[in-house]
Order: C-alpha cells, then structure tokens, then sequence
C-alpha cells in the first residue's frame, strides 16, 4: 500500500491563540474541550501516569504544575481525586492568555487548592525542581519544533519528581475522524474550527523521539494512546521520596 504521509501544517492558526475573544465564547469552547477530554481520554491518560506516580509519593502536600492549564479542568480533576484519596495537593496552573485565565476563574471556585498564574510555556518563572511534577496537555503541537524542545528541556528541569506531556499524534485518518467528531460533538465555532488544525500542526512519533533526544532529555517514555493521543512522560525515580 502506498502511504501518504500528512505533513506538518505549522503555519496554520487555530483561533483560540488569536486575542479579542469574547469571554462567553471562550468559556463555552473551553467546555467543549472538557467534554472530548472525557470522552477521548485526555484526562484519563494523565491520570493513568500521574496516580502511580502520587501514590509512591504522597507524604505531606503534591504540589503540581499544570503548563497552558486552558479552563483548568485537568487541575480540577485532579483535586477532586485527591480529595477522595484523603491527599493534600496544590495544583498551579499557569496560561500566557489572560482571558484564558479569566475563564477559568469562574471554574476553580469551589478548588481552594488550585491557584491560576500569568506565565508563557516558553519562559517558566520557576527555579529548578520547584514542584513534584509538572502537567502540560494539548499545548505541545501549538510549538514550534525548537520552542517544543526549549519546552521538554525546562519541564525536565522543574519538575522534582518527572513530567507528563498529553498531546496529539498527526496522521490523515486522524484528521478525518477528529474533523467527525468535532461536528458531532461539540457547538462552538473554535473547537470545531481548531480541533482539525490542531492534527494537522500535531507531531508524529518519530518528530517527537528526536525532539525529546535533542532536548537533552534522558528517560522518557513515549507511548501512543487511544483517539490520536501520545503520552510523554519523564519519571525520575530515584527522586520519589519526598524531601521535604
């Protein structure tokens, strides 16, 4: 069979990137989000590498970088496990959008334990090692190939336990289906719109296993998932006991 590959569409714009979006369009778009988290794994798959990693680690308060949070639903996720786990955590999650933030402002009022921080994924504010783990979903493929190396390169260095990436992978049956779905189950011009874009700026494995090797970054794991998902994870083991 004679393949095609899809290539990388990386001068397309996704209208959630662009300012002067109405807040209620935008609060109704990051519902949308939400929702195709739920139903297309996003949110599982951090849960999947996240839990284990907690559970050897849960001595006293989890403090969690969530990197371009968006509405804030993967920290809300996450308090409301741990909250049913008995654990303390503090999940702070930070955008470079400040409606994006206005937005998710109105979904983290009932989690005290989540904080929301003005910052870009290119210039982190943090020191090394300054929280457990850090978190950064569906932001990887909005990257330039070298801002996504810059990028793992400064997860590695801030997260004292590891880091997990959730993002997509870039193929033609992946941009059909993506395109399907977005039509089937979501309202919103943006996330109809953005979410084929978001394939077609995606990367494929092999693009990712030479971004994570010339970032310098030993030890990630790469693992394909469900619905077009990849998973980066980075797990420093002999750094999960707690020294605080």
């Amino acid at each position: 069979m004679v393949r095609f590959p899809m290539p990388r569409a990386e001068e397309a714009a996704e209208l959630i990137d662009e300012p002067g979006i109405a807040l209620d369009e935008l609060s109704a778009n990051l519902q949308d989000l939400e929702r195709m988290n739920r139903l297309f794994g996003g949110t599982r798959l951090i849960f999947r590498y996240l839990e284990p990693m907690l559970r050897q680690t849960h001595t006293g308060e989890i403090q969690i970088l969530d990197v371009a949070t968006g509405g804030a639903d993967i920290p809300a996720a996450i308090v409301r496990w741990a909250r049913r786990q008995g654990w303390r955590v503090r999940v702070v999650g930070i955008d470079k959008n400040p409606q994006m933030l206005r937005a998710a402002e109105k979904r983290i009022r009932e989690y005290p334990e989540i904080s929301l921080e003005l910052a870009d994924a290119l210039a982190l504010p943090y020191p090394p090692r300054s929280f457990d783990v850090v978190l950064c979903s569906l932001a990887l493929h909005h990257l330039t190939y070298a801002e996504g190396i810059a990028l793992l390169a400064s997860l590695d260095k801030i997260g004292r336990w590891g880091f997990i990436v959730n993002d997509l992978l870039r193929s033609w049956h992946a941009y059909v289906l993506t395109w399907l779905g977005m039509h089937l189950f979501c309202q919103g011009r943006l996330v109809r719109h953005d979410g084929p874009i978001s394939i077609r700026r995606a990367y494929t494995l092999s693009e990712l296993r030479t971004m994570v090797e010339r970032a310098g970054v030993s030890g990630v794991q790469i693992r394909p998932h469900p619905f077009f998902r990849v998973a980066l994870v980075k797990e420093h083991a002999h750094d999960l006991a707690p020294d605080r």
